[in-house]
């Protein structure tokens, strides 16, 4: 369900572009304010940040969920369906309550000047609101001052690792772009801080002080250590102030980052007052999955490893690339790339051609009018750098192509959560997406963080 056809839902996303962008909170206080202020009705933990947002706030939730509380869990973009962004519980919301909220919304006079993510963040709201969550886990959309989700009062907040993205609406510079991210700090409100570049972390910390909002930051008041990867995930140890005994922790997530991701998500978590037990933050940290984020799926066409990653900037890439050499993927390793035009693709393709045997560049359909024309980059990637690279008409033929050149190796799939989307839907991988469910089931179980009886759709469909 990508929110077209008929139904409330459809009315109300349909003629909204997604990529929209209107900087403000006038229009999202007016509209919550019509639908009774839901966003009042539960606790919430607020993260922003340009990389790892998603994956930290998945972590968070996921031990919330551990600890016995009702959890909501809202992020953004979705790769095929909309109901990815609505979690209760690690379970999509259930439609018919989707689509009562997206009526209600209609009815709203303020709904009708507002962009795609805020009906969708006034959505999660209500869903929120009407599932009786306990705590809601928010990510925001871009940057933080001004994004739609800061009309939250939460107990705890976290600041990702800054990079230079969307520099043309939050600055041109880490201290301007980490600046519009401290717009989510509030007085007495702990702020936990991921490890990034020295002028961020200090913009941060300098306006933390200056709204009275409590630091603590990964690499001062908590640590990683011991951090090994292997086909079955990454393994850690986390100690803080909190927590100077440490604890051992595993996610099925691949790489150094993804330690770091979930090692914020304790610190914030601890910081805001959720001390759990250290069982129910291992089965939290293990059970934690997001779609997209070095996604590995190892039955592929003629027997490729297939590697999903949305990275789409230069620090992601680079991300990226570090953990497929943590994890030693088999080669030929071949990428798919499909990107939109508006982030600085040669910098993201210069990364990538240094550890790719081969690229296919790709125009991803849902991107509109972002689309960047592929055959440009391959001029430019021959004229640059020497890698082989060929540019094909969808990405349907992009990953019959890719899979052939990978042979047994690796087929990665980035560039943006278009491109991402669309190749994970693809019909010629239904039967390695199938078989990643089965294992995602069967590894849920084992740590038991699925219900019994669920009847909701996997959120991994």
């Amino acid at each position: 369900m990508l929110s077209g056809g008929e139904g409330a839902l459809a009315a109300l996303l349909d003629p909204r572009p997604i990529a929209a962008v209107l900087p403000g909170l006038d229009r999202i206080e007016a509209l919550l304010e019509q639908l009774g202020c839901p966003e009042r009705t539960f606790e919430a933990l607020h993260i922003a940040g340009t990389n790892g947002k998603g994956s930290t706030a998945s972590y968070t939730a996921g031990i919330l969920e551990a600890g016995g509380l009702r959890t909501g869990l809202y992020t953004s973009p979705h790769l095929a369906d909309i109901r990815e962004r609505f979690l209760v519980d690690g379970a999509w919301v259930e439609e018919p309550l989707i689509e009562a909220a997206a009526a209600r919304i209609i009815a709203c006079e303020a709904s009708d000047a507002c962009t795609y993510f805020e009906v969708t963040t006034a959505l999660a709201f209500i869903c929120f609101a009407e599932s009786g969550v306990d705590v809601a886990v928010v990510e925001t959309g871009l940057g933080g001052r001004l994004d739609a989700t800061n009309v939250l009062r939460p107990i705890g907040a976290a600041i990702t690792p800054v990079g230079l993205d969307h520099t043309e609406l939050l600055g041109p510079s880490l201290p301007a772009i980490a600046a519009e991210k401290a717009g989510i700090f509030k007085r007495d409100v702990p702020v936990s801080l991921g490890r990034m570049p020295r002028e961020a972390r200090d913009t941060l910390e300098r306006i933390a002080r200056t709204t009275g909002s409590p630091v603590a930051r990964l690499g001062r008041e908590a640590e990683v250590s011991d951090v090994r990867m292997s086909p079955a995930g990454t393994r850690f140890r986390y100690a803080s102030r909190d927590r100077p005994k440490g604890l051992s922790l595993a996610t099925r997530l691949p790489g150094r980052h993804q330690a770091d991701n979930a090692a914020l998500a304790l610190l914030m978590l601890d910081r805001s007052g959720y001390a759990y037990d250290e069982a129910r933050v291992r089965r939290g940290v293990a059970g934690a999955h997001l779609p997209g984020r070095f996604e590995t799926w190892r039955e592929g066409p003629g027997g490729a490893t297939l590697v999903f990653d949305i990275a789409h900037n230069p620090a992601a890439a680079e991300v990226l690339c570090q953990t497929a050499a943590g994890m030693a993927l088999a080669r030929p390793r071949i990428a798919v790339v499909g990107m939109l035009a508006d982030k600085d693709w040669r910098a993201v393709l210069s990364r990538l051609a240094l550890d790719m045997d081969a690229m296919i560049l790709v125009r991803p359909v849902a991107a509109g009018g972002r689309q960047w024309d592929p055959h440009e980059a391959q001029a430019w990637l021959s004229r640059e750098l020497d890698v082989p690279v060929e540019v094909c008409v969808d990405v349907a033929e992009a990953v019959v192509r890719g899979c052939a050149l990978a042979g047994s190796g690796t087929l990665l799939v980035t560039g943006s959560a278009y491109t991402v989307g669309e190749a994970r839907a693809l019909p010629e991988l239904a039967g390695a997406r199938v078989a990643e469910q089965k294992a995602n089931h069967a590894l849920r179980s084992e740590i038991g963080t699925a219900d019994e009886g669920r009847t909701d759709a996997p959120r991994c469909a």
